[in-house]
């Protein structure tokens, strides 16, 4: 049902409804007042596609900004992911539309938003994984572009993995990444590489669902289709991102989920795979005082490899060894994507 309220009533954290007299959220008690438009992000209260109410940045990245906002035709909670990227474009002054910083810009700019544009087409023709952040819309307007996702309530694992003292218990792992690996095997089916993953891009989700967000960096592998930008994060990245020459596939999500794996048990991603490359340094987990089983350990190092012709070739093959006849009993669904995580801390 479509919410008639005044715009100037919602309040832009939870959309609860203002007190008329005081500006405080009848909800989550939020002064109206408080709120000020961050640095080149959309007016707070701008009334997007003439139906999405703008509230606050979620988060910034290279290439776009995510706003926290709400669907006044449906009256559910989004985001909205911009695209905005950094460097190359400004915000014109009292005005929503965005423009390159100069001249020069414009060429890269537009195979940018190309790039962009592929991402929602990704999203949307796997809309309906349930171990994927889900799609509502997608549109073009401000000279850009825009993404309209779900809104997650919950917390990354980067997050969680801080709360619990850097590091988790090898069950507590084995419980996230699972579904994780499960996500991945259809992305991967469907000729889809994330090229992206790490504990910043794994959301928890009320502290139950698993999912995988931000596909900016994904491909279309089968096709060769490729985006025309890398995404390196340090310690993620497996060498064939550093070159444009050098051939990706479900290869390169593998050595990246063994770097997230790695930096659940151990507190801190590998070392960068240009690095390794040069001098190999990584040190195995068993090293570090993580009680890891050693042929779990041997798969993990093996998914780490930093040819990639030393990995594993399949996400199956890799989640058969990594589990196997290991797997913990642990209250798993595998058919939603959901996992409960335990609540206990890494023991020293």
């Amino acid at each position: 049902m479509a919410d008639t309220r005044d715009v100037r009533q919602i309040c832009l954290h939870c959309f609860g409804t203002l007190d008329p007299r005081t500006g405080v959220c009848r909800t989550c008690y939020k002064r109206a007042a408080d709120d000020v438009t961050s640095p080149s992000a959309l007016p707070l209260r701008t009334l997007l596609g003439g139906r999405y109410l703008i509230g606050t940045p979620l988060g910034r990245g290279g290439f776009g900004i995510t706003y926290k906002a709400y669907d006044m035709r449906t009256g559910l909670r989004v985001a909205i992911k911009e695209f905005f990227p950094k460097g190359y474009t400004k915000r014109i002054p009292r005005s929503c539309a965005v423009d390159v910083t100069d001249a020069q810009n414009a060429k890269i700019f537009n195979y940018w938003l190309t790039a962009f544009i592929q991402e929602a087409k990704v999203l949307t023709s796997i809309k309906h994984m349930e171990g994927i952040v889900s799609i509502y819309d997608f549109f073009l307007t401000n000279n850009t572009a825009y993404i309209v996702m779900e809104f997650l309530d919950g917390m990354s694992l980067h997050r969680f993995i801080n709360g619990r003292g850097e590091r988790l218990q090898l069950n507590e792992t084995l419980n996230i990444m699972r579904p994780v690996l499960q996500t991945l095997l259809l992305l991967h089916q469907h000729g889809i590489i994330h090229k992206d993953i790490s504990p910043e891009n794994i959301q928890i989700v009320n502290n139950r669902t698993i999912k995988l967000i931000d596909f900016g960096a994904a491909s279309i592998y089968t096709h060769h289709i490729d985006k025309p930008f890398f995404v390196l994060k340090k310690g993620y990245s497996p060498i064939e991102l550093y070159s444009q020459s050098t051939v990706q596939g479900p290869w390169t999500d593998i050595y990246e989920i063994g770097a997230t794996i790695y930096t659940c048990l151990v507190g801190k991603p590998p070392p960068e795979a240009n690095e390794r490359y040069k001098r190999d340094t990584i040190v195995p987990p068993s090293a570090l005082n993580v009680r890891i089983q050693p042929v779990r350990e041997k798969t993990l190092l093996k998914a780490l490899a930093v040819n990639p012709k030393d990995r594993y070739s399949n996400i199956g093959a890799f989640q058969q060894m990594f589990y196997g006849e290991f797997m913990p009993m642990t209250h798993i669904h595998t058919g939603t994507g959901s996992a409960t995580i335990p609540r206990t801390r890494q023991k020293d």
